[in-house]
């Protein structure tokens, strides 16, 4: 058994696509519409499962990008308040989406470039990456400094990696937040049910939210978003942004997605970077929750200004810094059942 790469085209959408033929193990991304992993089958019980939740086809995901899959939200991950802010002096005024605010920055929609891909017996990899001045010149006037961020995707038999590497290539400090919007799918079996699901996450505050804006406060969870000791996707509703992960004694923070009929788990990974979460059940699919990794909070750059920690990150000109997901599927741990 040997991993292979392909590139294809459906209708007018590319696809970098990695695989291994025998055992069906898969992963879908397209560098047209923001290098999104759109599709990914990992081993459930020795039998290739989805787990995310894909687009009926690449049309559909041309037409939502953030809904499906794994949208990459850079160099800021949900909303500016009215999609402006001041840094250093100077006032940027960022085109409003959402309500009248800013939300996912601006390479969500865009096309990367494929600079790698490589393949062997163990493992298939794609890398790309999107540079603001390059892939949406558009938008430069509206971010206080060009941003690079190179993301490589690896395939092996039982897990996802994502390596982000995030580069300032400006003679300016440029700010920044990096957040996935990743869409999983429960339960793992077509005969499973949502009442044998289980989410768990190791948060114990979140950042208190006025029209999806953050006041500065946080505040403990209810226990209605208590997913410390595990909570049923059935009947649960939640846009949260939940912060005070708790980490790994590697010092990654780890979430589990269950489903407890198998006995079986998806374990989301991320590095210390990611110091947020939000949890997001979307009204068009009972069955999928999205688990966001954010490095920082909604609205980080104007709570900034204000004194208040939100999480934003700001890299001098040269300066790099790499950060990884890592989606993992695994017979269900003794401890978390």
């Amino acid at each position: 058994m040997a991993f292979e790469i392909a590139d294809e085209l459906s209708g007018s959408v590319q696809v970098v696509h990695l695989f291994e033929q025998e055992t069906g193990l898969s992963a879908r991304i397209s560098p047209t519409l923001g290098w999104n992993l759109f599709e990914l089958h990992l081993p459930v019980n020795g039998k290739p499962t989805p787990i995310l939740m894909q687009p009926p086809s690449p049309d559909d995901l041309k037409a939502s990008p953030s809904r499906y899959g794994n949208p990459i939200l850079f160099p800021f991950p949900n909303r500016i308040r009215q999609g402006q802010f001041d840094w250093q002096g100077k006032t940027y005024n960022t085109p409003v989406n959402n309500g009248g605010n800013a939300i996912h920055g601006f390479a969500l929609k865009s096309a990367w470039r494929v600079t790698q891909k490589l393949a062997d017996k163990e493992f298939a990899q794609a890398t790309a990456q999107w540079r603001l001045s390059i892939d949406s010149p558009e938008h430069l006037s509206h971010w206080p400094a060009d941003a690079l961020i190179e993301i490589t995707y690896r395939l092996d038999r039982q897990s996802l990696k994502a390596s982000a590497k995030i580069s300032n290539p400006d003679s300016r400090p440029l700010p920044w937040g990096l957040g996935y919007h990743t869409y999983f799918q429960l339960p793992f079996s077509q005969s499973g049910s949502l009442a044998q699901t289980k989410i768990v996450i190791p948060a114990s505050q979140r950042w208190q939210l006025r029209d999806f804006l953050p006041s500065g406060a946080k505040e403990p969870l209810p226990a209605n978003l208590d997913f410390r000791q595990g909570l049923p996707l059935k009947g649960l509703k939640a846009d949260d942004v939940l912060t005070d992960l708790a980490h790994n004694a590697d010092g990654r923070t780890e979430c589990l997605l269950m489903d407890t009929d198998l006995g079986w788990e998806v374990a989301v990974a991320t590095s210390r970077s990611f110091r947020e979460l939000v949890v997001f059940t979307p009204s068009w699919n009972p069955n999928s929750i999205a688990l966001e990794p954010y490095t920082q909070t909604t609205d980080a750059i104007n709570l900034a200004a204000k004194g208040l920690d939100g999480g934003l990150s700001v890299l001098a000109p040269g300066q790099s810094e790499t950060l990884d997901l890592w989606i993992t599927s695994r017979k269900s741990t003794a401890s978390s059942s």
